[in-house]
């Protein structure tokens, strides 16, 4: 797959060459090239204070952990290292606020007693401050398809981030910083790690510089077979003897990513120019439609970015700018089989299949203009647009007249299928978003600061409705405003407290809206609302000692229009419900020299709730589908030479709904879904400065835990067995 890259390696190959003497050879000399080496130095004489990290995720300019208006979390390169995380996911539900879920073959993350489904997600992800969500879902993707290996650090914003971010952002944002040559002390870094389930992963990430351009590049790959084992599907097979029949799930993930940034330096400080490449193919697992396929499946995706950027920000001007242009492409190809032979009492005798080849693309523009005053107050305003284009795709066929009658081709051959998104082909979908910002100065004796952020945002298109006589051309619009206050009040230097309202809100994405004529998607355009979030938030942080941390946060969510798919409605996707939920969340953080680890607790309580679809019975004093109890512990021991952690992660038990049970799926899962309690660890030992060996090993009991599945279903997700991981470690 390199010939793609030629051009771009060729680069920086020349790059390297022209830096090579008054950089890279000098840097070579230098006492410890060791990039793990360094960050460890440098974690040893600050890690005492990371409240005093700067990050950019809360306000869109830099501002210390304690002094954000949000709870902020941050990891570096050598924390991510040290616990041997693999994906967004695995930092994120070791926080409070997120808990581990999955929808069919997907990880997800949920959050504050939402359950997260495979098509809805209420996280954004950015890259160096531009929005990187796949646009055909709306998805922000925290699962091992991200890779880790180009990233510098990860801040995690928790609560509502609409108020600057627009849709997506509804319960946080999540900030990649990737790395620069700098950050390398050398050359680069290779790592290999393989182990069981035959889990191969490699990285390889290098840099180079010149007096002009600094230019980064990394690959990464990632293959696993996954944990198999047996399990029911929601199915009518049955076995030899009559019984229901289970079946062997199987998890696979086959994923590549290519990274490249170019960055100018000198006279083109704050230019630079981003490109990822990935590609990644999967199982279905228990299948699309709650049935485990019956013939081989082929389920691929791809995307790729172009970003450039340009701030000058950097010069400590009063007055800075900002200008984003993003365009994104994502790609599928999927040969799907929905239903096996015999299907529906052999209404498809030969079941059901459908094949698609389809791409989108997006272009997201950004100018925003901070400006900051003698007197220390900041104004930050922007205006960004985003447009979606769809132009139809390049295959789809089915064995099934999806054009109509859904029902079967009688000779069981394929024909060709309208195109998917029909609402929207050849018709652009627009966004456009205006936001504005306030941050006073500390008053009061430098105790006292307020942040003020107003959005407002329009989402508009003209669609044609292929289900109404004529397919008249019709049209529609979303609009939001989306504000946000914050007071940070210091009464003494070691206790920050904190006061916070946010809105936050999500657009229904394209494939909620716009799908047609397909299995895979079934849309509710005229009825479809924006989901909508108000979250009240009092936080406490104190440094109750040198190296010493804590947070506590007491928040109130009212959630409404939530989006899933609808059991009553063949899966449609529609507003289901409306949530409000309360909790509290503790944190302790805990740095010495040799030692550093976290202990956190979040319970979560059911306030109330409204149901809009029949299938789904209230709940409105019992928490459903979602922990009422969460808590994580972890210790890192670090030595030069070596290094250990622990992790452990307790969930309590998972309560269901009424209308999660019926005659079909009495008898095939428990009541609730059991408590459990994960353990992994992680070893390293550097037989040199720039050459470390190492294992990891999760889920160290090898217990078999359960992930809830939502609604009537015969089946949970069994989580991941135990995995052992070797890891080699190469710097140049």
């Amino acid at each position: 797959m390199f010939h793609q890259y030629r051009f771009l390696i060729s680069l920086c190959a020349f790059l390297s060459g022209l830096s090579l003497p008054f950089s890279v050879e000098a840097q070579l000399f230098k006492k410890d090239t060791s990039l793990l080496y360094q960050l460890e130095l440098q974690e040893l004489q600050s890690q005492e204070n990371t409240l005093d990290v700067e990050v950019v995720s809360a306000s869109k300019i830099s501002q210390k952990i304690s002094d954000a208006p949000n709870l902020i979390s941050f990891f570096n390169q050598k924390q991510i290292h040290q616990y041997g995380w693999l994906s967004l996911g695995e930092m994120l539900t070791r926080l409070p606020t997120f808990a581990l879920s999955q929808d069919y073959d997907r990880k997800t993350v949920s959050s504050r007693g939402v359950y997260e489904g495979w098509n809805n997600n209420h996280l954004l992800l950015l890259i160096d401050g531009v929005q990187c969500n796949d646009n055909l879902y709306g998805t922000a993707y925290t699962w091992e398809i991200t890779p880790l290996v180009f990233n510098k650090s990860v801040e995690i914003l928790r609560g509502s981030g609409s108020a600057l971010y627009g849709s997506n952002a509804v319960n946080g944002a999540i900030n990649l910083s990737t790395l620069s040559p700098d950050d390398l002390r050398g050359i680069g870094m290779a790592q290999f790690r393989f182990g069981n389930q035959n889990t191969r992963i490699y990285d390889i990430v290098a840099g180079v510089r010149s007096d002009y351009l600094d230019g980064i590049v990394a690959f990464n790959t990632y293959t696993t077979d996954g944990s198999s084992y047996r399990s029911y599907d929601d199915s009518e097979r049955t076995d030899e003897a009559g019984n229901p029949a289970q079946f062997d799930i199987h998890n696979p993930l086959d994923s590549r990513y290519f990274f490249t940034k170019l960055q100018g330096r000198g006279k083109f400080e704050g230019f630079s120019l981003q490109f990822h490449d990935q590609k990644w193919s999967y199982g279905s697992g228990h299948g699309w439609l709650f049935n485990v396929p019956d013939q081989p499946e082929n389920l691929s995706e791809n995307r790729r970015i172009l970003a450039f950027k340009y701030n000058d920000d950097f010069k400590n001007k009063r007055i800075s700018q900002e200008y984003i242009l993003r365009y994104q492409r994502h790609g599928i190809d999927w040969n799907m089989r929905y239903f096996p032979d015999g299907a529906l009492e052999n209404f498809y005798p030969f079941g059901v299949t459908e094949y698609l080849k389809t791409q989108a693309d997006d272009l997201l523009l950004r100018s925003q203009y901070l400006y900051k005053d003698l007197n220390g107050n900041t104004w930050l305003g922007g205006v960004e647009g985003i447009g979606f284009f769809y132009r139809g795709d390049k295959a789809h066929f089915s064995n099934v007249n999806l054009n109509e009658d859904f029902a079967p081709f009688a000779d069981n051959r394929l024909y060709p299928i309208q195109d998917w998104l029909s609402f929207v082909k050849n018709k652009p979908v627009w966004n456009l978003g205006v936001f504005v910002q306030y941050i006073s100065p500390f008053w009061i004796g430098e105790k006292l600061q307020l942040t003020a952020s107003l959005r407002y945002d329009n989402q508009f298109f003209e669609y044609r409705d292929v289900f109404l006589p004529d397919s008249p051309e019709l049209r529609k619009s979303f609009s939001q405003l989306s504000p946000r206050l914050g007071l940070v009040f210091k009464p003494i230097e070691t206790l920050t407290l904190k006061a916070l309202y946010s809105r936050g809100f999500r657009t229904p994405s394209p494939t909620e809206m716009f799908g047609t004529y397909t299995y895979s998607l079934a849309s509710n355009l005229s009825e479809l609302e924006p989901e909508r979030i108000n979250s009240y938030e009092i936080q406490g942080i104190w440094r109750i000692l040198k190296g010493l941390n804590t947070k506590l946060n007491f928040y109130l969510n009212d959630f409404d229009n939530i989006i899933a798919y609808s059991t009553a409605n063949a899966n449609l996707s529609t507003n289901i419900y409306s949530l409000h939920t309360a909790g509290v969340e503790a944190e302790l953080e805990l740095y010495s020299r040799h030692w550093a680890g976290f202990l956190n607790y979040t319970y979560t309580h059911r306030l109330d709730e409204q149901i809009v679809d029949s299938t789904v019975v209230e709940s409105p004093d019992l928490l459903t589908w979602y922990p009422a109890h969460r808590a994580n512990l972890g210790v890192r021991y670090q030595k030069p030479k070596y290094h250990f952690s622990l992790q452990v992660q307790y969930q309590s038990a998972v309560e269901r709904r009424s209308s999660d049970f019926n005659e079909r799926n009495a008898g095939f899962r428990p009541q609730s879904v059991p408590a459990w309690v994960r353990l992994n660890t992680k070893v390293g030992y550097r037989l040199t400065k720039q050459v470390e060996i190492g294992c990891l090993v999760t889920n160290i009991t090898n217990g078999r835990d359960f992930l809830i599945k939502n609604n009537a279903f015969r089946m949970d997700y069994q989580m991941a067995a135990r995995r052992v991981l070797f890891n080699l470690l190469f710097e140049f």
